[in-house]
């Protein structure tokens, strides 16, 4: 049986064909696309052919409702049932990019992660993931007896909670801004650009280029983008140890995200962990939690695999 995986983004789409018999999965190809050089998903589709697949899953950086959904930087309207027409394909179903992201997650292997804490992992028990990157995705990950389920949420979008004085001016300076200030808003490529201002007395608007400026004047000893850095991190640690103690994650906390991934060095120091761990009378609990970060760039791509086979195997509603 072949299936099609996509992770399908604003800037690229990594497209796999997969050979599928029985547990084994075999990639057969897989292509790199410039997203934007593509007027329609469609277009990009047609260049790869997808063959005689029977099941494809596209996992998409953008809201997914009803098997629907519109990558928003590109214009692009995607939907399953017309893609599934179009291409001679037996099910396509699109999900949202962090939904693929955790669906992954168990399927990952030890090569794939940096350990921050080695913890007790209980096996089955609930798994925490977070991943700053342009947004902040949170979601959970539970095993029903026979696979692992993923439970999406929205958490970037609650209301950040500082640690110190330091960052309660934190929080007053965004609030002026924005009037409401979420986890996401301190915790993404945008939540780095308004730390910064705020460490520098600023107020630019986001640019995507910023984020990577403000890491490389970091690594190159700026003090004041250090310090960034350092409440980037602090809060990031808060944030997970939030999310264990709301799970009881005893499965392990993963951390996805291009944020981590690229600046490795801030979350192996100690620091992060610290933030983490800074959770009073609950610190032994903390202390027995894994804690990992997701090095394979192509965790997403795995979970759309994952998905195209569960589609491909369940049945067809009426």
């Amino acid at each position: 049986m072949k299936l099609v995986a996509g992770d399908v983004g604003g800037t690229k789409t990594l497209l796999q064909l997969v050979e599928v018999a029985g547990t084994e999965r075999r990639a057969l190809r897989e292509q790199r696309f410039e997203s934007g050089a593509y007027e329609t998903f469609d277009d990009l589709l047609r260049e790869f052919d997808p063959g005689d697949a029977e099941a494809a899953c596209f996992a998409v950086a953008g809201p997914v409702l009803d098997n629907r959904a519109d990558v928003t930087n590109l214009g692009w309207k995607m939907e399953g049932d017309a893609l599934a027409k179009a291409f001679g394909i037996g099910r396509v179903v699109l999900i949202n990019d962090f939904y693929a992201v955790a669906l992954g997650v168990p399927l990952l292997h030890d090569d794939d992660l940096l350990v921050l804490q080695k913890g007790k992992r209980v096996e089955g028990a609930p798994i925490a993931i977070l991943g700053a990157g342009t947004g902040l995705g949170e979601a959970a990950v539970m095993f029903t007896g026979d696979v692992w389920n993923v439970l999406p949420g929205e958490g970037g979008h609650g209301d950040f909670g500082p640690n110190d004085r330091e960052q309660a001016e934190l929080l007053l300076h965004i609030l002026e801004r924005y009037g409401h200030v979420s986890w996401e808003r301190v915790l993404s490529g945008m939540g780095l650009v308004n730390i910064d201002n705020f460490v520098r007395g600023l107020d630019r608007p986001y640019d995507e280029h910023l984020p990577g400026k403000i890491a490389e004047l970091a690594d190159g000893g700026d003090e004041q983008a250090q310090k960034t850095m350092a409440i980037f991190v602090d809060c990031y640690g808060a944030e997970a140890g939030n999310m264990a103690l709301r799970l009881l994650s005893r499965g392990g906390v993963f951390l996805a995200g291009g944020i981590a991934a690229k600046n490795i060095p801030r979350f192996t120091d100690g620091k992060f962990l610290e933030a983490f761990l800074r959770k009073g009378r609950f610190r032994s609990i903390m202390e027995s939690i894994p804690v990992n970060l997701i090095t394979n760039p192509k965790v997403g791509l795995i979970g759309a695999v994952e998905m195209a086979v569960r589609v491909s195997r369940s049945p067809v509603s009426s």
